[in-house]
């Protein structure tokens, strides 16, 4: 068996855990890292290597297809918000079967957080109330506190915490940060006013929780891993505790149903002091938030292995040890030598 992990930049934890899922499934194969970047530091963790194309690289999707062919790639993972949205626009035929991925329809859904919240609540899940940069509340409507960010992308762009008073001036500044669903920054395109790509909402007071929502391949729902955040770096969880998932079944099943998605999502959920849960975020990938429950006991790499044969994950494999606290820290790895790009 054959995994092409594209993307994978500065993950090479992702590397490692399926090469160890192929190990798990008692099954021989490889795991290729693929990025734009020749010297990225997962390169060296990998069992081979490929170079990648921009996304808007107008010969992108031939170079998809070679390299699903070339290397007979049977699972494909992205980490990029931005290739995953490629993918989803890609034709439904066996070329890119491998791919594992939203249909155009979900993938447009989620990446837009403003029509996301809508799709929520129309399901019956749980979101703060959001409006449009365009057309923020009333006085009336809602007193604050508010939170403002990117109606798309990712990295805590135009992420403001602000109250009534400083709403006008926090749209201002998130405007100079926020960009269009292709990655277009708001004030270097004319098609939309900058406001329109800002999303407010109701700010929740509570705790922060990280889920990771599994479906298997075929979208069907399986699971819910949970995680309490503790500290954040750079828009991204650096310390979580595992939790007990029970009490997010019920979220976590409304989300899969609002949004039909393969393997896993990552979601970010608010607790107030009255036990309510709230949506926050939902990123339609592995996150940042994953290798806390990996190291909990989690193996959602290995479920991804046994559903691409075909077969039915351990049970255990969706399950987290409580109370496992754990930390992201830096490594560093030699990528080439000799000045020829020859991985070290």
């Amino acid at each position: 068996m054959r995994i092409l992990l594209s993307s994978v930049g500065r993950r090479p934890y992702l590397v490692r855990w399926f090469r160890d899922a192929l190990k798990a499934n008692g099954v021989d194969g490889a795991v290729l890292a693929a990025d734009v970047d020749a010297h990225a530091p997962s390169r060296p963790f990998a069992d081979g290597f490929v170079s990648a194309p921009r996304v808007v690289d107008p010969g992108y999707a031939s170079w998809l297809r070679q390299t699903l062919v070339e290397h007979d790639i049977d699972l494909a993972v992205s980490i990029n918000d931005f290739e995953l949205s490629t993918w989803a626009t890609l034709p439904e035929d066996r070329a890119w079967a491998p791919l594992v991925r939203l249909d155009a329809d979900a993938q447009r859904l989620v990446e837009d957080k403003f029509a996301t919240s809508q799709a929520l609540v129309k399901a019956g899940v749980p979101s703060p109330v959001t409006w449009l940069g365009t057309a923020p509340p009333a006085v009336e409507e809602a007193a604050g506190p508010f939170v403002t960010k990117g109606r798309y992308g990712s990295a805590s762009r135009g992420l403001r915490f602000v109250d009534r008073a400083g709403l006008p001036g926090a749209l201002e500044e998130a405007s100079g940060e926020v960009t269009t669903r292709q990655g277009v920054p708001a004030l270097q395109q004319g098609e939309v006013p900058p406001a329109e790509l800002i999303v407010i909402q109701e700010r929740i007071d509570g705790v922060e929780y990280g889920l990771d929502v599994v479906c298997d391949l075929e979208g069907r729902y399986a699971g819910v891993l949970a995680r309490r955040k503790i500290a954040m770096r750079s828009g991204e969880t650096d310390r979580a505790v595992s939790v007990d998932a029970a009490p997010f079944e019920s979220i976590a099943r409304g989300i899969a149903e609002a949004i039909p998605h393969p393997g896993t999502i990552d979601v970010d959920v608010f607790v107030d002091a009255s036990g309510d849960i709230y949506v926050i975020d939902i990123n339609p990938r592995f996150g940042g938030g994953y290798p806390f429950s990996h190291m909990a006991g989690a193996r959602v790499p290995e479920c991804y292995v046994a559903w691409t044969l075909g077969r039915e994950p351990d049970p255990a494999w969706l399950r987290c040890r409580p109370d496992v606290v754990a930390g992201k820290f830096v490594e560093i790895a030699a990528t080439s030598e000799g000045g020829t790009g020859a991985v070290a």
